[in-house]
């Protein structure tokens, strides 16, 4: 049996409007899952109705067989790291891990030992005595998550929690976040609209638009296989086209490329395209290359422009299908604005979505 539970979950901010409707979902005992997606697709508000801040119109949330609908967040056993951290200015990093243990009448020596491990687990013992304005950020989430843990909640919910934090410290934060639930074997439901953020830390990430799941899965099935055209824009894949299916054999899709056929690898998870489909097909940047000048097989174009990016250079290059954005090794031959290119496809990792009929190749 699933450890969170969420039944046909409604909530709605203005009448006849929902924010969700008949939102569904399992999470599994120490399963990190993560709720991804553009502002305003219903994540947050999600994870505010398990926490109890939001009361839903319709549905329920269970946890570990208890119904928590209707419990006052106080009575939910459930620990919470804000995006603002929400530390006690007045209290010390001690006092401030040592909150919701106090309100719960746990004895003195017992906060005093949990209190300690606490914050050895996220390495700042030596900063007990000190107060949230004398710490760095990171330090800050730190006291956060030891806070919200300490208490060994059921659940922990974490909203947007490194979104105040720079680029560096976000990834060593990423990796402390995922040590510690791992260490501590905690069902944790985790919102962001960061993509490589819920890739990195989570065990199956929910991407989710307009209040309902868009699609469920591992890291690397998102990233690699999405099923619908929101996911495959949402998940980085820079290029896209229309095409007709020309013909399906052997387990290959073909279709036209600027007048070239090209195939490509599909699955039959929703079915079978039949010849004269139309097709939305993506590729990331990364997925092509250019040569210089005309080339038997790949696509003529013309670079418009080129931006360094350290190890690589990203080129837009227009072509008679549209323009594509193409990632280049920095090392390789450089083209400058005006070059005729031919882009060529690698498509192995190549992907056609069928919107209509839920089919993808």
């Amino acid at each position: 049996m699933p450890h969170l539970e969420i039944h046909d979950l409604t909530v709605s901010y203005e009448k006849n409007k929902p924010t969700l409707e008949q939102f569904s979902l399992d999470v599994e005992q120490g399963e990190l899952l993560s709720l991804l997606g553009p502002s305003g697709c219903g994540k947050t508000t999600t994870l505010r109705s398990v926490a109890g801040f939001i009361q839903p119109d319709f549905g329920q949330i269970v946890i570990n067989g208890r119904d928590y609908t209707y419990l006052p967040p106080n009575q939910r056993d459930i620990g919470l790291v804000f995006q603002s951290y929400a530390l006690f200015p007045h209290l010390t990093v001690f006092y401030n891990v040592a909150f919701g243990l106090r309100m719960r009448r746990i004895p003195k020596e017992e906060v005093y030992k949990r209190v300690t491990n606490a914050l050895k687990m996220v390495g700042l013992e030596a900063f007990a005595d000190r107060r949230p304005a004398q710490l760095s950020g990171g330090q800050q989430q730190r006291v956060a998550l030891a806070r919200a843990t300490v208490i060994e909640p059921q659940v922990l919910l974490l909203d947007e929690p490194l979104s105040n934090l720079d680029a560096r410290l976000r990834v060593d934060m990423r990796q402390e976040i995922r040590r510690l639930q791992q260490q501590l074997g905690i069902t944790t439901l985790y919102v962001t609209h960061d993509q490589v953020e819920a890739m990195s830390i989570s065990d199956r990430v929910v991407v989710m638009n307009q209040g309902e799941i868009e699609q469920i899965g591992t890291p690397e099935s998102i990233f690699a296989a999405p099923e619908t055209v929101f996911v495959a824009d949402f998940m980085g894949f820079d290029n896209h086209f229309n095409a007709a299916v020309v013909s399906v054999q052997d387990g290959k899709l073909t279709v036209n490329w600027g007048g070239s056929p090209i195939e490509l690898r599909w699955h039959s998870k929703f079915g079978s395209p039949q010849p004269g489909a139309r097709a939305e097909i993506f590729f990331r940047a990364d997925n092509a290359s250019l040569l210089a000048g005309p080339e038997a097989r790949g696509l003529a174009g013309q670079v418009i422009l080129h931006t360094f990016h350290g190890n690589e250079v990203r080129y837009l290059v227009e072509t008679e299908v549209g323009e594509f954005s193409i990632m280049q090794d920095s090392a390789s031959e450089r083209f400058e604005p005006g070059a005729a290119v031919t882009v060529q496809p690698h498509t192995q990792k190549w992907i056609a979505i069928f919107e209509e009929t839920k089919q993808y190749a």
